[in-house]
């Protein structure tokens, strides 16, 4: 549990870090979408408890992130 712990502390960092050093504001977008997506994954797999579920089940609860990241994507991409 802890090292999901960190894991999640790191993914929450990474953009902060790559924003002081500089990086590009669409690689940051980017950078952040990719991990909501891991985010999602760990929060409903260790969190929700969910990683011994119906498969179902799991990627119901996982395939909003895919789904909200999908559409701001393709709004980021269109606008």
């Amino acid at each position: 549990m802890l090292a999901v712990y960190v894991a999640l502390m790191i993914c929450t960092m990474t953009p902060v870090i790559a924003m002081q050093a500089g990086a590009d504001l669409s690689v940051l977008v980017w950078l952040v979408f990719a991990l909501v997506i891991v985010k999602a994954v760990l929060l409903v797999d260790h969190f929700m408890e969910m990683k011994h579920a119906p498969w179902g089940w799991r990627m119901a609860a996982q395939g909003w992130a895919i789904v909200v990241v999908a559409v701001l994507a393709g709004v980021r991409w269109l606008g």
